[in-house]
């Protein structure tokens, strides 16, 4: 999904081992494939993600189960290259007939699919950021902001919390909890965000 190409910063070393897994079935479809997206779901649980669609909004495993039931989209950030190639190969061979879209960086994908006997057939590619470029925030704000692929975490919300964090009133880690919060698909990375609020107060 395009809406995962444009995150910043993932070039660093503690950020190259993010991936992004994204299942989608056609709206049409919806009901059609309860079982089988009830099933990824429980693959994922059982690989355990750093975030994942619903986790956002506090729903527990049993939650995110029912969700699923009645979902079209199921998404998750991972940290553990590990983690992800064992979820990807699970529903892999388990031949559900679901889509699966994974965001990363192209050596670390490809990587992934040589190793599980996947063949790549797609490459979406961010060709960088255009027109008043110098409006944007600062690069370490954007390695947060970008993470949400719909913009719902603010760059304004992202220095208020920085602010917080450097006044005392905010630790490190319950500032990367408010800023996980909005992005509901569960693509924002806890890990990421937590290491980029650290450089930044």
């Amino acid at each position: 999904m395009t809406h995962t190409l444009n995150r910043t910063g993932l070039a660093s070393p503690e950020s190259s081992n993010e991936f992004i897994f994204l299942c989608m079935i056609p709206a049409a479809w919806k009901g059609t494939k309860t079982a089988e997206m009830v099933e990824i779901c429980d693959i994922l649980l059982k690989h355990k993600p750093d975030n994942m669609i619903g986790i956002p909004a506090g729903l527990d495993e049993e939650g995110l189960r029912k969700m699923a039931a009645n979902a079209t989209i199921l998404t998750a950030a991972f940290n553990n290259p590990v983690s992800i190639q064992n979820a990807v190969k699970e529903v892999k061979d388990k031949n559900l007939g679901v889509s699966i879209v994974l965001s990363g960086l192209f050596d670390g994908i490809n990587t992934l699919c040589s190793n599980i006997g996947a063949c790549e057939h797609t490459h979406n590619i961010s060709l960088g950021v255009f027109g008043k470029a110098d409006r944007l925030p600062d690069e370490s704000v954007l390695e947060i902001t970008t993470q949400c692929g719909h913009a719902l975490i603010s760059s304004l919300y992202v220095e208020h919390v920085v602010k917080s964090i450097k006044k005392g009133k905010l630790t490190c880690e319950e500032g990367m909890k408010m800023l996980v919060k909005p992005c509901v698909c569960g693509i924002a990375n806890p890990k990421r965000i937590k290491n980029s609020l650290e450089k930044m107060t």
